[in-house]
């Protein structure tokens, strides 16, 4: 792989060059952005993934080019492609014992048959649940379609038991589901149960109800309501052309942060219905897998949406995820707003580029946003690293395509912020209009590579 491209701009950065280009970012982040724990603080780091060489992400350094981390050995079934995912995160959940949780989710393809993953990634004892089931959402909310309830089985058993660090795959559920219609998939845990396997912040909301109530149609037994997903990792669906799905790999603008809740307005959502529009892709499924706060090559150790690095995520949330053939890599607000400098950031990209070709996959780099934050987290010489940044991404010939979601959002008359239509309000994540920005920028006939 060519790689002067790559060192001509390691070279800008290392001496701090900034008028060679001006450009700017996509990814995600929470409130705070960037704060690291501080000292004496308590710190929630990401346990192993299983089957994980390395436990301990990788520190910031000026090169990271003799760093390997080890890909997870791929574990999904042929002939079936993914047509929903999240990145499950070592997280905190409620008490469900003696209670059902119901989960609202919208895969982006339609169909008549689909499998359910399960995941205890994280997990030190078993999960086992007593019952699962699944039923067409009305209106994104608790109640469900009279009918269209099927309960879910494993090995053609209604109950399951999720070991340690691993996954489970359920038996195809027959059940007719139109194009952009949520499902509510509900679980019933067996004996004393806290979830601890799960996606922090979903922009959805999950609901409880107290005892089994699992296929209930009637929303009202739902009292209680949470704003994580738990234990479900992803939803597939028959392949029978073999063309494969698209992961959409991030941070919390990936994740849909500050877009509006239960709505399904995050980009890779509002993307999967671009493309169900277009002849070269309406078959092919997105699978966002963005998560708060995530840096491409540290840890995020807030309580509140703990992540492993992208480095160490990346075999485990792409290429582990069944039959992805491209993935958009839209990570390094974070890293750069925690003090990293450009050189480490885009040493990691090239990593993660280069594990994704060694795979066979398609890689579209993405720009990053305009992040001049409510709390004033911008300073010159991050804005300078951004710049850097985003000048290799638009040039690096370790990309197959390039996505410039810098362009797509910020505001023309003053690049370094967001335009404020496209602003939510916190002058970092985008709007409802700026999701909707983010999901127009792709040029699906050459990304795609139609």
């Amino acid at each position: 792989m060519k790689r002067h491209t790559r060192n001509a701009w390691m070279a800008l950065a290392s001496a701090g060059a900034v008028t060679a280009v001006v450009v700017l970012v996509s990814a995600g982040h929470e409130h705070g952005l960037g704060a690291a724990p501080s000292a004496g603080a308590h710190s929630c780091p990401t346990a192993a993934f299983p089957g994980e060489t390395v436990t301990v992400a990788p520190t910031p350094s000026p090169s990271s080019a003799d760093r390997t981390i080890s890909a997870l050995p791929r574990t999904v079934e042929p002939g079936w492609s993914g047509a929903w995912s999240t990145a499950v995160q070592d997280i905190d959940g409620p008490d469900l014992t003696g209670r059902t949780l119901r989960q609202v989710v919208r895969p982006t393809l339609g169909g008549s048959r689909f499998q359910l993953r399960l995941a205890n990634t994280f997990g030190t004892e078993p999960v086992r649940l007593s019952k699962v089931t699944a039923g067409l959402a009305l209106d994104n909310g608790p109640s469900v379609q009279g009918g269209s309830v099927r309960p879910v089985t494993f090995g053609g058993a209604r109950d399951v038991e999720i070991p340690p660090g691993g996954r489970v795959i359920s038996d195809p559920v027959e059940l007719s589901r139109p194009l952009r219609r949520s499902l509510a998939i509900d679980v019933v845990p067996r004996g004393p149960t806290a979830a601890g396997t799960g996606h922090s912040r979903p922009v959805a909301t999950s609901y409880l109800a107290e005892g089994d109530h699992a296929g209930a149609t009637a929303g009202d037994v739902f009292t209680h309501s949470v704003s994580s997903w738990y234990w479900l990792e992803g939803i597939d669906v028959p392949d029978p052309a073999g063309t494969g799905t698209i992961s959409m790999f991030g941070d919390s603008i990936t994740e849909g942060a500050s877009s509006t809740p239960d709505a399904n307005r995050r980009w890779p959502d509002l993307l999967a219905a671009r493309m169900h529009q277009h002849a070269g892709t309406a078959t092919l499924g997105v699978l966002n897998e963005g998560i708060g706060g995530n840096r491409v090559v540290s840890e995020n150790q807030g309580c509140a949406s703990p992540s492993a690095s992208g480095l160490r995520r990346f075999g485990h949330d792409v290429l582990d995820r069944p039959d992805v053939r491209v993935v958009v890599i839209a990570l390094g607000i974070n890293d750069i707003a925690s003090g990293t400098p450009a050189t480490t950031v885009i040493d990691g990209l090239t990593q993660l580029a280069d594990r994704a070709h060694e795979h066979g996959l398609r890689v579209v780099g993405a720009t990053l946003t305009p992040f001049t934050c409510a709390t004033g987290c911008l300073t010159p010489e991050k804005e300078q690293q951004r710049t850097l940044v985003n000048g290799w991404v638009r040039t690096a010939p370790e990309f197959d395509a390039v996505v410039d979601f810098d362009a797509a959002v910020r505001d023309p008359a003053d690049p370094q912020r967001l335009l404020p239509a496209n602003d939510s309000g916190d002058h970092l994540h985008p709007s409802d209009a700026g999701m909707a920005a983010l999901a127009a920028a792709f040029d699906l006939d050459a990304w795609v590579g139609k």
